[in-house]
């Protein structure tokens, strides 16, 4: 079965984009951008995914930021990646954005971390 997605979930997730939109809207877009950037690095992890992404749907939704970096542990949430997504198309951001990271499809490596720990694809495979 797919994302459960009920009529109430959505209506709680819709609110409260509008009222994290209504505070991020009267920020300059470099302030929102180190708002964004602060919150991937603290956010970023199983247990706050759904924090970081509302701060991001916010952000996309009220066109303030020119840089997208989607959160790595996104990659375990069907649905947040669905919202995601569906804010993108529904949004006028996609003009603006000056550089794009969809690192929810890659969650072997974390950009952030320098670089990635295999040697060579031989130990990878013998690892897997």
């Amino acid at each position: 079965s797919g994302p459960c997605d009920d009529l109430g979930t959505s209506c709680d997730w819709a609110i409260k984009v509008e009222v994290c939109k209504h505070y991020l809207k009267g920020l300059p877009f470099h302030l929102t951008e180190n708002i964004l950037d602060q919150a991937h690095k603290l956010l970023d992890n199983h247990h706050d995914i759904d924090k970081l992404l509302l701060l991001i749907l916010s952000a996309i939704e009220n066109c303030r930021t020119r840089r997208l970096k989607t959160p790595v542990y996104l990659y375990s949430s069907e649905l947040g990646r669905i919202r995601l997504l569906e804010s993108l198309i529904g949004s006028d951001i996609l003009q603006n954005l000056k550089d794009v990271q969809f690192c929810m499809y890659n969650f072997y490596h974390r950009t952030d971390l320098g670089p990635s720990v295999w040697s060579d694809d031989e130990d990878m495979d013998f690892i897997m």
